[in-house]
């Protein structure tokens, strides 16, 4: 069980999530745009896979066995969110949001939902969340055409639009925010690809 898991460890990373849930009309391109190539199934919602999942994860966390009288730190929750997430933060943000598709909204609501729920107890989580924005690698080059673009609007300063970041730097950015007890709060790109780093 979920309680079991967080009582064995330390730490725990949530990475679970889909971009086309069954709502969304777009299932089919998670054959393209997923790692693992996945279809969902009909119950596969944003609600269900990315907020109901870490609600639960969260909530064994929280109601972890902790000795009295003993300090010990938070526990590491690391959440892999999205860089849009981020939207309402960034100039001309908020307008961005409200032109999102529907099912986009949806997708960025179920990962604001969580961002707010692991930050919401810094006795218990220290919380670490990841907002990339396109994840690619070179084993899987389908995104290989809208990387120039991120990257190009990015650097141009473009506040709603993050640069990429391989599967590798995020991939390290977790290890090392994981190991290194000052990372707390939210990771963009330019903090991952320092992660990277610091991890080796």
């Amino acid at each position: 069980t979920v309680k079991a898991l967080v009582d064995e460890n330390d730490a725990v990373v949530h990475a679970i999530g889909l971009l086309f849930d069954v709502n969304s009309g777009l299932t089919n391109l998670n054959i393209v745009v997923s790692g693992s190539n996945s279809v969902p199934g009909e119950e596969s919602t944003y609600d269900t896979v990315t907020r109901k999942t870490a609600f639960n994860v969260i909530s064994a966390v929280k109601n972890k066995l902790r000795l009295p009288f003993a300090s010990s730190p938070p526990t590491p929750v690391l959440f892999v969110s999205a860089a849009e997430a981020g939207w309402p933060e960034v100039q001309f943000g908020d307008q961005v949001d409200k032109i999102a598709p529907e099912w986009l909204q949806r997708y960025l609501a179920a990962k604001r939902a969580v961002e707010a729920e692991i930050s919401s107890s810094p006795e218990t989580i220290r919380p670490v969340i990841f907002r990339p924005s396109l994840i690619w690698s070179w084993d899987k080059l389908d995104v290989l055409p809208a990387i120039p673009v991120f990257n190009a609007l990015s650097a141009i300063g473009v506040p709603f639009v993050d640069k990429t970041v391989t599967v590798t730097t995020l991939s390290k950015a977790i290890i090392a925010g994981l190991e290194d007890e000052s990372v707390s709060g939210v990771q963009r790109f330019d903090k991952m690809e320092a992660l990277e780093k610091q991890f080796g």
